[in-house]
């Protein structure tokens, strides 16, 4: 098994997320308050933008592996 690509998911994770957490909440605060349509938009966009890089990553992850 290559339990290694795992590991390196891991280790990256946490600064992707602290990154995206950082990124997200100050273009809420810039933006948050000028147009409800827009909050909700935001919101939303914001909320789903991390399905993609985690599909790639599950994809990754799920096309090396081996039973």
């Amino acid at each position: 098994m290559k339990r290694w690509r795992h590991f390196i998911v891991i280790i990256l994770l946490i600064p992707f997320f602290l990154l995206y957490l950082w990124l997200s909440t100050n273009l809420i605060d810039y933006f948050t308050g000028q147009n409800q349509y827009l909050d909700w938009f935001l919101y939303i966009v914001i909320g789903l933008a991390w399905i993609y890089p985690a599909i790639k990553v599950i994809n990754w992850l799920a096309k090396h592996e081996s039973f």
